[in-house]
């Protein structure tokens, strides 16, 4: 992850604020918007956890492609049978300049895919300090360093997953936002790759 990209806020709330999506407390799952990414199990985690917390916002941020607009207007209607059209928003893809200001203003990051290659948005999340709750795809669970940045929650258990946030949120400080964007830095930035690869470079030119 580019660490210079993607950085802390210097006041997450104020930051989040002048998003204006409303409420103190934002949580988003970032992806294209389709059955393979989880975007219905992020829903369905949403429909437990905000009528619990009515200070917090969720966002669905991506892009949906022609095939799965049916998949799309069906996770509206749920949003909408459960009353939280207003609170559960669907604002679409955010350009690549404007992500690091969207991912600052967050308090939480969370991916439920079924199933991942890597997975980006956990790690530009914790490179602005912001933890994540994932389902065991990808990489989430090398970048949850033990639970430090991340909790890794069972598939299809929407429950699970808004237990998790709420934990997480609830522990959420300044120390743990700086210990989170430490794991980042010094764990999985570009910067720490670059000079990994530098170094074994070195090494067999010395070598010769």
């Amino acid at each position: 992850v580019d660490t210079d990209l993607f950085t802390p806020a210097p006041d997450p709330a104020a930051a989040w604020r002048t998003l204006g999506y409303g409420g103190s407390q934002g949580i988003a799952t970032i992806g294209r918007i389709r059955p393979e990414k989880g975007t219905d199990r992020f829903v369905e985690a949403m429909l437990h956890l905000l009528p619990r917390h009515p200070d917090m916002t969720a966002l669905v941020i991506g892009r949906t492609g022609k095939r799965h607009q049916a998949f799309l207007s069906g996770l509206k209607d749920r949003v909408r049978a459960a009353g939280l059209a207003d609170r559960l928003l669907f604002p679409g893809e955010v350009p690549a300049k404007d992500l690091p200001c969207v991912v600052q203003g967050l308090s939480l990051v969370m991916q439920l895919p079924r199933y991942e290659g890597y997975g980006m948005a956990p790690l530009e999340g914790m490179a602005a300090g912001v933890p994540f709750v994932a389902t065991d795809a990808g990489y989430y669970r090398s970048f949850s360093d033990n639970g430090r940045a991340g909790m890794i929650v069972p598939h299809d258990d929407p429950d699970a997953a808004a237990g998790a946030a709420e934990a997480l949120l609830a522990a959420n400080t300044p120390a743990r936002g700086r210990l989170i964007r430490e794991i980042a830095e010094t764990r999985f930035s570009a910067r720490t790759e670059a000079d990994g690869i530098d170094t074994v470079y070195q090494s067999l030119w010395t070598s010769n």
